[in-house]
């Protein structure tokens, strides 16, 4: 419980200005090294004040973004990623309701600012729930909802001026409403002779605690300003004949050709291909199986793409990995079937919530997870309420079937009926 208006979502009409905006468009491959592209992880200790005004708006009325946070008042140390309510010891933290706000200041490799053929980008993978962000005091994105990763193309912020620095504000407000996802609703208590003036309740509905915060990794990445936006990939098996499907979308360039390779996990080309979208034909290949139904389970192949385009600046070249695994997947009306053989669930239910650092993303306590769920003999787990950390590489690589959710309303599970397997922009 906090005093003072929510005013959650009252303030925000008048921030969406247009100023730097760089919104993205098309696709979000996961961001990855590579011959192109290099990134820069923002984990670790940033600035945290949160607004306890009465209003929740001192922070935008006295304009944080404009200057470093530590000369707007007091700030906390505050790891990234973390929920914030259960870190410092001030226990108005715990169940704070409204804005509050991040900063880190990052030190840019010299050849992201001055080399234009360099795009630059900024991610953030998890705030909850509704985030504004600015970089050196210019705003240039806003995204709602807690749980999925947004991106701003920072490139004509840094690569101009002298610093080679960049400052990262982000303010995040948690207030839950009815047409938030999970959704809550506020309570103001009028009656003065129990309550302070303005005072307000958060109510849920649901059965895990509404943690806020920068939930999981910010980074920096870059690409070539011609490069590839998004990959999608479908398999199928024609007897022992693996058959992947893909199509390749590409910015920043009108002229371009794309060159396929599909390398299994020796290293060896098993199959090649040219152009934005076709068949790569693989014999005999291996086929991805969950744990247990197979001695060889979870084997992924790896589609390299390469671009080479021609831009204004010159000839560009991006490379991208995506791992593959092929299958099928089938739903009858009484089974569930993987490449054709029956596949008995056998898992837990999940959240991510953990002590301290709330639903802060945590490499230990997720390897921990899947050793407990391998120990277990389990090959699956149910997802609760939202989309989870994306970091894909665990799950694929242990085995584990598609998690299968329930958002608490009938909503059907993740996995779409049919025989593909659907990989994009991961």
């Amino acid at each position: 419980m906090v005093r003072g208006p929510a005013g959650a979502w009252a303030v925000l009409g008048p921030l969406l200005w247009g100023c730097g905006l760089a919104l993205l468009q098309g696709g979000m491959l996961y961001p990855q090294e590579s011959r192109s592209r290099e990134r820069k992880e923002l984990n670790g200790l940033w600035s945290f004040r949160a607004d306890f005004s009465d209003n929740r708006r001192q922070g935008f009325e006295q304009q944080w973004y404009r200057k470093p946070l530590r000369e707007s008042g007091p700030t906390l140390d505050m790891p990234v990623p973390s929920s914030f309510n259960d870190i410092s010891q001030d226990g108005r933290l715990r169940s704070f309701i409204g804005w509050v706000w991040y900063e880190r200041e990052a030190i840019l490799p010299q050849r992201w600012t001055q080399d234009l053929g360099t795009r630059v980008v900024l991610r953030i993978s998890s705030a909850h729930y509704y985030a504004i962000v600015w970089v050196n005091g210019v705003h240039v994105t806003e995204h709602e909802g807690g749980h999925l990763p947004f991106e701003a193309d920072i490139s004509k912020l840094v690569q101009t001026g002298p610093l080679s620095s960049c400052r990262i504000t982000i303010a995040i407000n948690n207030t839950l409403s009815p047409h938030t996802l999970p959704p809550g609703t506020i309570l103001y208590k009028t009656d003065t002779s129990k309550y302070p003036k303005g005072y307000f309740v958060q109510n849920t509905n649901f059965d895990f605690f509404n943690y806020a915060g920068l939930h999981r990794p910010v980074l920096l990445y870059t690409t070539p300003t011609a490069y590839i936006d998004d990959i999608t990939v479908t398999t199928d098996v024609d007897q022992d004949t693996g058959l992947v499907n893909y199509q390749i979308f590409v910015q920043g360039s009108d002229h371009f050709q794309l060159e396929v390779h599909l390398l299994d996990e020796e290293g060896r080309v098993v199959a090649k291909g040219t152009g934005g979208q076709g068949q790569l034909q693989v014999p005999s290949a291996h086929l991805w199986w969950p744990y247990l139904m197979h001695e060889r389970p979870a084997y992924l192949y790896s589609l390299e793409v390469k671009l080479t385009a021609q831009t204004s600046a010159g000839p560009l070249s991006d490379f991208y990995t995506l791992p593959v695994g092929i299958r099928t997947v089938a739903v009858t009306e009484r089974q569930f079937l993987i490449n054709g053989k029956p596949f008995y669930f056998h898992g837990v239910n999940k959240h991510e919530d953990a002590d301290i650092r709330g639903k802060g993303f945590d490499w230990s306590l997720l390897v921990k997870d899947f050793n407990l769920l391998r120990w277990l003999g389990a090959n699956a787990f149910r997802t609760s309420h939202y989309p989870y950390a994306e970091e894909p590489e665990l799950q694929q690589r242990v085995s584990a079937a598609p998690p299968r959710g329930d958002g608490g309303d009938g909503s059907q599970g993740q996995e779409p009926p049919g025989r593909c397997d659907v990989v994009r922009g991961q």
